[in-house]
């Protein structure tokens, strides 16, 4: 199943610091058989599980939606036309008029292609409302919502442990991050050495309690 960029990056984040992973598997059950008021008073944890959550909830919708998709491409094709000629000798597939009315000069040729365009996307709007994708797209974009609204929750709550302030630069990497790309480009690159930072302080507390 191809998960949401975020949970994509979450993951890629986590496998790349295990002992985050691993604290954060670990931590109920540390606080669990743990008398520290502390640690027993930290939310984070709470709404790290809380934002996981809305991740696996809106790579499913996701995944739903493009699988609605995919089958109706199947069926009945993208709503494009083929548009031959362009400078590199290599055709095109407009999706959008403005694109045709870029391409090409007023004429016949343009306005067949502009009809068979308009034809399409009938079809595929007409195709759309019969199986489903307008509220798969609605579902997706309400747990993109909610997603968001968890991992705001968790950014603003103030951390008690170490563990949690590498929940949190997890969650703020995983949300905000532009991608690998920005990797070794500030601040990115420097809030990824500091997420390592508090996972090798994490498996010290750990080790310690």
């Amino acid at each position: 199943m191809r998960g949401s960029p975020t949970r994509r990056r979450l993951l890629a984040l986590l496998s790349s610091l295990p002992i985050i992973a691993m604290q954060s598997e670990g931590a109920e059950q540390r606080r669990a058989s743990q008398a520290d008021p502390v640690s027993n008073a930290d939310p984070v944890p709470r709404l790290f599980a809380v934002f996981q959550a809305f991740l696996d909830r809106h790579a499913a919708a996701i995944a739903t939606r493009d699988g609605i998709e995919a089958a109706l491409v199947d069926r009945i094709g993208w709503p494009r036309v083929a548009l031959l000629g362009g400078s590199d000798s290599e055709p095109r597939y407009p999706a959008e008029l403005a694109e045709i009315a870029r391409a090409m000069p007023p004429g016949r040729r343009r306005q067949r292609l502009e009809q068979r365009l308009r034809r399409r996307q009938r079809r595929w709007d007409e195709a759309t409302a019969t199986v489903g994708l307008a509220e798969a797209d609605l579902q997706e974009a309400t747990l993109d919502g909610a997603l968001l609204a968890a991992a705001q929750a968790l950014l603003a709550t103030p951390a008690w442990t170490s563990q949690a302030l590498g929940l949190k630069l997890l969650v703020l990497l995983s949300v905000h991050a532009p991608g690998p790309a920005s990797d070794e480009t500030s601040p990115w690159r420097e809030l990824r050495l500091i997420l390592a930072d508090l996972g090798r302080l994490t498996a010290s507390e750990g080790a310690v309690g």
